[in-house]
């Protein structure tokens, strides 16, 4: 299964749909968001995709309790199950390293703004950067593929 994985959207309606209309074409079956939506107008991006989705709060979400009824968003941490691979996702990552990479396949954060890749052993830990290119140098999201796993970090 292919997984696509954005974060830090901050609104940017263009950025999410030109995102979801590759994670499509990519044939992902399932979403996650790792924080900072915002406000419902990504929220309803995602529901009409017509993906699976799960997502975390972030530290910029506002309305949250708008949030909660139009998609599958919850507190960080939060554990998936995937394709028979253990996911955790928050959006801030100070407790990144205190995750134990032998119980977890991979561990997914936002909140930096700054794309992040990194093996700890068996463990892929991912930052897909920013859908918003705010704070940084361009806008990015992440497919997963649960096969080989490998991430893709694509660039808009």
């Amino acid at each position: 299964m292919k997984i696509g994985i954005i974060s830090d959207s901050h609104d940017d309606v263009s950025a999410a749909e030109q995102a979801v209309r590759i994670m499509k074409e990519r044939e992902c079956g399932f979403l996650i968001h790792a924080g900072d939506l915002c406000s419902p107008f990504i929220a309803r991006i995602i529901k009409e995709s017509g993906i699976a989705h799960a997502a975390v709060f972030g530290n910029n979400d506002g309305d949250r309790v708008a949030l909660e009824r139009m998609i599958d968003i919850s507190p960080a941490p939060r554990h998936l199950s995937l394709d028979g691979l253990s996911i955790v996702l928050f959006h801030e990552p100070f407790i990144n390293d205190y995750i134990d990479p032998t119980r977890v396949d991979l561990l997914i954060y936002g909140h930096t703004h700054m794309k992040h890749e990194q093996s700890r052993g068996e463990m892929l830990v991912l930052n897909p950067g920013t859908l918003s290119g705010i704070l940084s140098t361009g806008k990015t999201f992440a497919v997963y593929d649960t096969k080989t796993r490998k991430a893709e970090i694509i660039e808009l």
